[in-house]
This record gives C-alpha cells, structure tokens and sequence, in this order.
C-alpha cells in the first residue's frame, strides 16, 4: 500500500512550495519502458508502481488504467470516479491519441460545446473537465469555374432545349491555391481533420515527490 504524505515513512514528504499538485498533467518527451530493476529508483519503488521507474517519482502515463482507491487516496480525492471505476477502483484519464484543450464553460471559445459528452465509461459532466468532442470540420464552400452541361436536342419548331443537370464529384482533391505551383502537396486523410503535430506522453502526477534517498 501507498502510504500517504505526512505518514511514518521514509519515502514520502508533505508538498512544498512550487510543487505541482497531485492531478497535474504534463508532457513527457521520453519513451516508456519496462522496469528496470538496476535503477535506483526501481530499488525502492513501493511494490505499487509496477508501470516504470518514473512512477517511483511520483507521476503515470494517463493511459486510463484502472487503481485502487486505498492505495492512491490523494489521485482518487482529486479524480473521483470522473474517468470510469466505481466502489474500491477508480480511473485516471486515457490521453493517448488526444489533443488537450481548455474547458471552454461560461466563454464562447467552445461553440460546439453541446456536442461534447461524458467522459468514456466516467461519470464526470458532458461539459466538464474530461469530456471528450469528436473530429470536426467547420462548414465551408468552394467556388469553381465549370462548362455549362450540354442542351438536348430540341425537336423541331420548339424552343432550345434546356441544359441538362448532373451532381459530379470533383477530382483531385484539395489542391495548392493560385500562384503557390512550388508548394507542398496538400495532405489529406478519410480519417481525420488535423493539425501538425508530434507525440508526447502525458503524465498525470499521483502522489508527491520522495525523500533525498533518490538523490
């Protein structure tokens, strides 16, 4: 078991100015591995952390693992079940594969917030913390030049025929607008809509720093 901060235990300590607090997230551009049982922080990890050393620093991957309550009690008293679990388990948040973004609730920064929803199996609010929007692409037109389609044939003594009409798909795709004949393929995708960007693991922190015996 997990002992909490301020228990008789050589590991733990009270939080100190400028710590962050426990629920904090942060980007980790290192790659995560299993254990390894010649580091000095798997050395004295609790028996607890079983994921990778880093958790012996007091921080996971927000992959949406499930714990147990009496072992994280400061993780659960600030999540709760607003990310799935129920009765002795609870959830931390699953960022994997998802762009963060700040509650938009009581601004206009958010228009579409009704389209959000709960987060997946958690009980938290469809427009709080931890509710996920799926993929969008705001309306838009295009304007472009075609031929106009051919009449028919009228019959003889009557007036033109009138054009006929026909939806056609256009081709190609997305392309480089005027003048830009040397820049770079427009990327495209069946799957999404989105932005550059690169991986990161997002760590959630669980517990507070240890003792100098890692130093």
């Amino acid at each position: 078991m997990i002992v909490v901060p301020g228990a008789a235990s050589p590991f733990f300590r009270r939080p100190a100015l400028g710590d962050l607090p426990v629920g904090s997230v942060t980007a980790f551009a290192g790659t995560l591995g299993p254990p390894d049982s010649a580091s000095p922080a798997a050395a004295v990890s609790p028996a607890a952390y079983t994921t990778n050393p880093l958790e012996a620093w007091g921080w996971m991957v927000c992959d949406g693992r499930s714990l147990p309550c009496v072992d994280y009690p400061e993780l659960f008293a600030v999540l709760g079940y607003v990310y799935g679990g129920a009765d002795d388990n609870f959830n931390i948040p699953d960022y994997r594969g998802y762009f963060l973004r700040g509650i938009g609730t009581g601004t206009r920064n958010d228009p579409d917030i009704d389209q959000r929803s709960q987060p997946p199996g958690g009980q938290g609010a469809s427009d709080g913390v931890g509710s996920i929007q799926p993929f969008a692409v705001q309306t838009h037109e295009h304007t472009y030049s075609s031929a106009p389609a051919p009449s028919a044939t009228s019959p003889s003594g009557t007036a033109a025929g009138a054009p006929s009409v026909a939806s056609t798909l256009t081709t190609g795709g997305p392309v480089a607008g005027a003048g830009q004949a040397q820049a770079q393929a427009v990327q495209v995708s069946p799957n999404e809509t989105r932005p550059l960007n690169v991986y990161v693991n997002y760590l959630i922190k669980f517990t507070y720093g240890l003792l100098p015996l890692l130093r």
